[in-house]
C-alpha cells in the first residue's frame, strides 16, 4: 500500500466493486470507514488538511469509477443522486466522504477563528453543508430497499451527530443535546448487536466521545435556568480533556465558561485573611485567582493521571505569578505616588505575602505529588506512601526506573520551599504556623535522608547507609514530637506518614545489617579458597601454608626463568676537565707579512692571499 497523503495511493476496494443485483442487500458500516479513514490519513495527528485532500482525491476516484461526472472537459452538467440511482453502494459512499470533506474543511478552520473571527462564518458554512451531506445520506440509506436495517441506523446517528455538532457551533443547546442524545443511544444499541470485540469497542467510544458534550449542554440549559455547579462542569472539563481528537474544542469551551462563573464569584471576594488580619482584595485578576485556589484541591483529585495533575499545577503556578506581578506594579505605583497611603502600602505588602505563600504552598504541594509518584514505584512505595499504583500509565513498561538521588533532589526542592515560607515577613508573630511549618521541615528532612541512605545502599556501602538510616529515626520521632503539639489536619496525615517511614527504616536497617554480615563472610570465604600453592616458595617465605607440591619431583621453590627487573641506565661521559685546560702561546710561529698603501689597494680589490 503507498505511503498516507499520498496521491497514486491504492484504491480501496470499495471503489471497484462491482455493482449490487436488485434484490441483493448490502451494508454500509459508515462509523467504521470514517473512523478507518480518519486513522490512515492525518487525523492521529489532528491534521485536517491532510485528511480534507484524502477526501477529495477519494471523491473523485469514485467518480470516475462509476462514470458519475461532472461533465466532460469545459462543459459541466450537474448530477444529483436519488434513491433510484442507487444501484451500487459506492453511491453512498460519495455522499459519506462528501459530508467528511466539509467537516474536515470545517476543523480545518476553527483554530484560525481564534485570531480571524470572520473565519467563523466560513466555518459555518463548510458545518452546514456537511450536515447537508449527512441528511443526504440518510435519506438515500432509508429509501433504498438493498440497504440493511444496521445501514439505515447508521446513517440516522451520523446525521444526528452532523445535526448536534453544527447546533452545538451555533450555541443551540437544546437541539444539539437532542441530536447527541440519539447519537449515543443508536451507537450503544449497535454495539449491544456485534460480535465483534473490535467494532464493539469502537461503537461505544464513540457513544463516549459524546457524553462531554451531552453534559455541557446540560450544564448551559441549567445556567440559563439560573441552576450552575462548578463542581460538575470541572468534571467535564476533565473528561473532555482526556478524550482525543475534536474534544480539544469542547475543553476550550469549558474553560471559557469556567473563567465566567470564576468572575461572578470573585465580584462577592473582597477581602482575605492574613495572620489574623483582613485584608482587602481590589484586584479583578487576584481575586479571580484567589477562587481557581480554593477549585484546585477538587480538580486534582479528580484528575485521571499524574500528568493531569502536574497540568493542573502548572496553570496555578502560572496565574500566581500573574497575580504577585500584578500587585507589585500596584504596590509599585502606590509607592511613586504623591498621595502615597501607607495603609493602602501596608495592605498591599500583606496580600503579597499572601499570594507569596500560596504560590509557595503549591509549589511544595506539587513537588510532593511528583515526589509521592516516583517513591510508589520503589519495592517499599506502596508501604511507604500507603497507596497503590493508582493509575494504569504508571505500571506501564515506558514508565522508567527511578534513582533514589532523584527523589533527594526532589525533597532539596520542597525544603527550600517551606524555608522560604518560613522567611516571609509576618511569619514570626504567627507561633502556630511557624510550629507546624517546623513539624513538617523534619518530617521532608527525614525522608531526604532515608533516600540519601537508599542511595548508599545502591552501590553496597552498608556503614554510611546504616549511619543514615540511624539519623533517618531520629529525624522521624523528632517530627512524632512536633506533630503531637500541632493540631493542623493535614499534619494527622504527616503523622500517618512518619509511622509508616519508621517501619520502612527499621526494616532496611535489618536488610543493610543483615547484607553487611554476608559481605564480611563472603570475603572470608574468598580468602580461605586462595591459593597459596600458586606462588613460588621464595615469594611466601612469611606465610605458614602446607605445600604438598614441595615433596614432589617437581617442587615450585623459585619461579624460572626469572622475572626482568629494571636496572640503572649507562652512565654519560661529560669532559668537565676541557675547560680548565691552559694551552701554550704560538704567536712567534706565524709568519708575518709585510705591506704597505699599493699591499692595501691590491687587498682591497683583488683579495690578500
Amino acid at each position: 500500500m503507498a505511503t498516507e497523503g499520498d496521491a497514486t495511493a491504492e484504491v480501496p476496494a470499495d471503489e471497484i466493486a462491482a455493482p449490487v443485483k436488485e434484490d441483493e442487500p448490502f451494508c454500509v458500516e459508515i462509523l467504521l470507514i470514517a473512523k478507518d479513514s480518519q486513522a490512515q490519513h492525518g487525523l492521529r495527528h489532528n491534521d485536517y488538511a491532510r485528511y480534507r485532500a484524502y477526501c477529495a482525491r477519494r471523491i473523485h476516484r469514485i467518480r470516475k469509477s462509476l462514470h458519475f461526472q461532472y461533465g466532460h472537459k469545459n462543459r459541466f452538467t450537474q448530477k444529483k443522486i436519488t434513491s433510484e440511482k442507487v444501484t451500487d453502494v459506492r453511491f453512498l459512499h460519495l455522499v459519506l466522504m462528501q459530508a467528511e470533506r466539509a467537516w474536515a474543511y470545517a476543523m480545518e478552520l476553527r483554530p484560525q477563528t481564534n485570531t480571524e473571527p470572520r473565519k467563523h462564518f466560513s466555518l459555518m458554512k463548510k458545518l452546514r453543508r456537511a450536515e447537508e451531506y449527512a441528511v443526504q445520506l440518510e435519506e438515500l440509506c432509508t429509501a433504498c430497499p438493498q440497504a440493511d436495517a444496521r445501514t439505515k441506523l447508521e446513517a440516522q446517528a451520523y446525521a444526528a451527530w452532523m445535526h448536534g455538532t453544527r447546533q452545538f457551533e451555533l450555541k443551540e443547546y437544546q437541539n444539539a443535546l437532542d441530536s447527541f442524545q440519539t447519537t449515543r443511544t443508536i451507537y450503544e444499541r449497535l454495539s449491544e448487536a456485534l460480535v465483534d470485540e473490535e467494532q464493539r469497542q469502537i461503537y461505544l467510544s464513540r457513544a463516549q466521545e459524546v457524553e462531554p458534550n451531552i453534559q455541557y449542554c446540560a450544564y448551559q440549559i441549567g445556567q440559563q435556568q439560573g441552576l450552575t455547579d462548578v463542581k460538575k462542569l470541572m468534571e467535564l472539563r476533565n473528561k473532555a480533556a482526556a478524550m482525543p481528537g475534536t474534544q480539544e474544542f469542547l475543553a476550550a469551551e469549558i474553560d471559557n465558561a469556567l473563567s465566567q462563573v470564576r468572575e461572578k464569584q470573585a465580584a462577592k471576594l473582597q477581602e482575605v485573611s492574613w495572620h489574623g488580619t483582613m485584608v482587602p482584595v481590589r484586584s479583578e485578576k487576584v481575586r479571580v485567582f484567589l477562587i481557581k485556589v480554593q477549585d484546585s484541591k477538587s480538580e486534582v483529585e479528580r484528575a485521571e493521571t499524574h500528568e493531569a495533575c502536574m497540568d493542573l499545577y502548572d496553570g496555578i503556578l502560572s496565574e500566581s505569578q500573574q497575580a504577585v506581578q500584578s500587585v507589585h506594579e500596584d504596590l509599585k505605583i502606590e509607592n511613586s505616588s504623591k498621595r502615597r497611603s501607607e495603609t493602602l502600602v501596608s495592605q498591599l505588602q500583606q496580600l503579597l505575602a499572601y499570594l507569596t505563600y500560596i504560590r509557595l504552598t503549591k509549589t511544595a504541594e506539587r513537588n510532593l505529588l511528583m515526589a509521592q509518584h516516583m517513591i510508589r514505584q520503589f519495592p517499599f512505595g506502596s508501604q511507604l506512601t500507603g497507596k497503590e499504583l493508582l493509575r494504569a500509565e504508571l505500571a506501564s513498561p515506558s514508565v522508567r526506573s527511578v534513582k533514589p538521588e532523584e527523589v533527594v533532589r526532589v525533597y532539596d526542592l520542597v525544603l527550600q520551599n517551606v524555608s522560604d515560607m518560613m522567611d516571609l515577613s509576618g511569619m514570626v508573630t504567627n507561633e502556630q504556623l511557624s510550629a507546624e511549618l517546623a513539624a513538617l521541615r523534619l518530617s521532608f528532612r527525614s525522608y531526604r535522608c532515608f533516600f540519601s541512605a537508599e542511595t548508599y545502599t545502591a552501590v553496597r556501602k552498608w556503614k554510611e547507609a546504616l549511619a543514615l538510616y540511624e539519623r533517618t529515626s531520629l529525624f522521624v520521632r523528632d517530627a512524632e514530637a512536633h506533630f503531637s503539639q500541632c493540631s493542623l489536619s493535614i499534619l494527622k496525615e504527616e503523622t500517618a506518614a512518619a509511622g509508616r517511614l519508621a517501619e520502612v527504616v527499621r526494616g532496611r536497617m535489618c536488610a543493610a545489617q543483615a547484607s553487611y554480615i554476608l559481605d564480611m563472610e563472603s570475603v572470608t570465604e574468598k580468602m580461605s579458597a586462595l591459593d597459596v600453592s600458586s606462588k613460588p616458595l621464595l615469594e611466601r617465605l612469611d606465610s605458614v601454608a602446607t605445600d604438598k607440591g614441595l615433596t614432589t619431583g617437581q617442587p615450585n621453590i623459585i619461579a624460572f626463568p626469572p622475572d626482568f627487573e629494571p636496572i640503572a641506565c649507562k652512565p654519560l661521559f661529560f669532559d668537565l676537565a676541557l675547560n680548565h685546560i691552559d694551552y701554550p702561546d704560538l704567536d712567534h710561529r706565524v709568519e708575518k707579512q709585510q705591506g704597505g698603501l699599493t699591499g692595501f689597494v691590491k687587498g682591497l680589490f683583488w683579495g690578500g692571499k
